[in-house]
């Protein structure tokens, strides 16, 4: 394993591969940032699944987007091997792979990128010409660190910005044209209660209607606004539980399950006064638009996992077969069911009172 900072000027065309997953892409944006702090004249190329290249659209960092369409054209083997000549046709100095697995340097092998750098982890290190090792502390650090920890052990240096994300005015506008239902909602309570990942991850639906209840009361009182709304938001597959949540709740919550874009959920998660939410990906969105979170966590590990700003409000009940990792509880799911709606609530309710919100200024003249 070698240091690169000698090399940083001579680096024209860089090959950045992201991870796969939106927290994970999400968490992965300080290095990128640092990245461009390191190489400034070099072009930036994101290698990304079509979500995570929409996620990264507009980020100061990325100079274009790189569609790996995993599903679609690049799905066979030949797919693949096409990938890689294209690749190979863009002539990159560099490849930095933040996705850690065999394929990605598998795939800057064959496009012939001179310089491949990346954690010697999936049984990959001799494609890499820069393999680093995984300190094992590493693995139990935030995951922000984690990705950094890659750029320290290259010899480029790293800054201490959180995650970020980029929305444009024009797309804010849009929003409301999309769904007009948003149209007079001046102020939103935003409830994430699904997760991609598995049901382990998954609190009450009973308890996350009845805490969204409450708070949209609580902030059309100290606003004195009717119009503060809860917004459900979630992926494709979550759609019947965000109806469900709605048949429970009685403040009339929009419903954006499965309906939204990335970009369009980006949007939605910015206008947030609160994000209530398990620990999925938009918990991590929220944090790079710097909303107060309130995240329910049972079966995932905070120290790798949990939002990276400041500020935020974790609610975890101490079991101990918590962090288990697993995507389905095979017991009771008593990391979940020990965590009261009223003690969700409380921390709730003093995200959306604390620092310079709307409510916390309302509440304070």
């Amino acid at each position: 394993m070698k240091s690169v900072a000698c090399d940083t000027d001579s680096v024209t065309k860089m090959l950045v591969r992201v991870p796969n997953w939106i927290g994970d892409a999400v968490i992965c944006t300080p290095a990128l940032l640092d990245l461009r702090a390191n190489f400034p004249a070099a072009t930036m190329t994101v290698l990304a699944r079509p979500a995570i290249g929409d996620l990264l659209r507009e980020h100061p960092a990325v100079d274009e987007v790189f569609v790996y369409d995993y599903r679609g054209v690049h799905r066979t083997g030949w797919g693949k091997v096409s990938l890689a000549m294209e690749l190979r046709r863009r002539a990159f100095d560099v490849a930095v792979l933040f996705q850690n697995a065999f394929e990605a340097a598998c795939l800057a092998a064959l496009a012939g990128i001179p310089e491949r750098w990346g954690y010697a982890t999936d049984g990959r290190a001799l494609l890499l010409t820069a393999a680093v090792p995984v300190p094992p502390a590493r693995r139990f650090v935030h995951q922000v660190l984690y990705y950094r920890g890659l750029l320290e052990d290259l010899g480029l240096r790293t800054g201490t910005e959180g995650p970020h994300l980029v929305v444009t005015p024009e797309e804010e506008y849009a929003l409301a044209h999309r769904f007009p239902e948003l149209a007079a909602v001046r102020h939103v309570v935003c409830l994430n209660p699904g997760s991609v990942y598995g049901t382990a991850k998954r609190w009450l639906p009973e308890r996350f209607a009845w805490v969204a209840d409450r708070l949209v009361e609580e902030c059309r009182s100290v606003l004195g606004d009717g119009t503060v709304r809860c917004v459900i938001v979630g992926g494709k597959g979550e759609e019947a539980l965000g109806r469900t949540i709605r048949t429970l709740m009685h403040t009339q919550p929009v419903v954006l399950s499965g309906k939204t874009t990335i970009r369009e959920l980006m949007c939605v998660v910015k206008r947030s006064l609160v994000f209530l939410t398990n620990d999925t990906g938009p918990m991590h969105i929220a944090d790079a638009f710097g909303i107060p979170i309130v995240a329910v966590f049972g079966s995932t590990d905070p120290r790798t996992t949990a939002p990276y700003r400041a500020g935020y409000r974790l609610v975890r009940s101490p079991v101990s077969c918590a962090p288990c990792l697993l995507r389905h509880c095979p017991i009771d799911h008593r990391c979940m069911t020990q965590i009261s709606a009223e003690e969700v609530f409380q921390a709730a309710r003093a995200a959306v009172l604390a620092g310079s919100s709307p409510v916390a200024q309302a509440s304070r003249s």
